[in-house]
């Protein structure tokens, strides 16, 4: 795929736009600046902004477009780099808002210095992300030196490919940021791990992040042979490669899913546990197992009816029917 100058039509959260990479010589590239929606991006030597350097945020929201800032005394970057984005620290928000526009990595036609990327807020101590994370970006990016800026600078020549993948309806990703981040997953991390997983949340703190009776549904797991498994325990390595190797995955809805379904086995049989009366969400896990080449993936959903009461943030968990969550397993085969 080749670079082009010309500017691309605007994006919206309904449809990801058409993969495209856009070469903006002296790009004056602005990091996250304070206040409103992380406003940050590209803006273009005669002074336009790229829209495409925009990132998807939840709630269907996108990043704001910057203040520009006078190029006059700003730091210079000499070579070719590719626009990364917004830092996320959150694994989740790493996943969906950091990472799609890694695909690029798959057709340039030259090798590029270096991949920028904007921290969500700065510190004394810039590093790329979380460290934990640095495995994937050495895999997605190969020789490519990741780069945090927290101020503005000018960059000699900055490639800008446009997202492939983020939240609700770009979940499904396009078929070039599915393809290279699948091949590189797997070349980079062997499948190793057990053929029956149960992904729990019961070591993460927060009662907003609890599962209603979960750890009855650890027990009901573990008698039928599944391994419990706590992914932040786990570096990123062990945590691809097990999800490769499994043959069934239950989970309750949350972030280890999504990175599951970038490397699961398209054979695998995959239940996700709806947690909360968030249909949405939930839903976008499903599509995106199914968008990724994963045909057997079962919604089960014990929840209780929902009440009238608007759930405020510290409330326990939305409860849960045990006994029909059990069943619903067994009918689909993963008990």
């Amino acid at each position: 795929m080749s670079a082009s100058s010309k500017p691309a039509a605007p994006l919206t959260p309904q449809h990801l736009p058409e993969p495209r990479i856009e070469r903006v010589r002296n790009a004056l590239v602005v990091p996250v600046q304070k206040g409103g929606r992380l406003p940050s991006g590209v803006f273009r030597m005669n002074g336009t902004f790229c829209e495409h350097s925009q990132t998807l945020l939840s709630q269907n929201r996108f990043s704001e477009r910057p203040d520009r800032p006078e190029r006059q005394g700003l730091m210079r970057i000499s070579g070719r780099h590719v626009y990364g984005g917004v830092a996320r620290d959150h694994f989740g928000h790493f996943l969906l808002e950091s990472l799609g526009r890694l695909w690029v990595f798959d057709h340039l036609d030259a090798p590029v210095d270096g991949v920028l990327f904007s921290p969500r807020r700065t510190s004394d101590r810039l590093t790329l992300f979380n460290p934990r994370y640095q495995p994937l970006f050495d895999a997605l990016c190969g020789s490519a030196a990741p780069l945090m800026f927290a101020e503005p600078v000018v960059v000699e020549e900055l490639l800008l490919p446009s997202p492939g993948f983020g939240h609700q309806a770009w979940i499904t990703g396009t078929t070039q940021f599915r393809d290279a981040i699948r091949m590189r997953l797997e070349n980079a991390f062997p499948a190793a791990g057990v053929d029956d997983l149960y992904i729990s949340r019961t070591r993460l703190e927060g009662v907003e992040k609890a599962v209603d009776k979960e750890r009855r549904i650890e027990r009901l797991m573990a008698r039928s042979g599944y391994q419990i498994f706590h992914p932040q325990d786990h570096d990123i390595e062990t945590q691809i490669k097990q999800y490769r190797a499994a043959k069934r995955i239950v989970a309750p809805d949350g972030s280890a899913l999504h990175l599951a379904a970038f490397v699961a086995r398209p054979d695998a049989k995959i239940a996700v546990l709806q947690r909360r009366h968030r249909q949405k969400i939930v839903q976008a896990f499903i599509e995106q197992f199914c968008a990724f080449g994963v045909s057997d993936v079962q919604l089960i959903n014990p929840l209780a009816p929902k009440d009238n009461r608007d759930s405020a943030a510290g409330e326990a968990p939305d409860p849960l029917n045990f006994r029909l969550l059990a069943k619903q397993l067994q009918s689909a085969d993963f008990l």
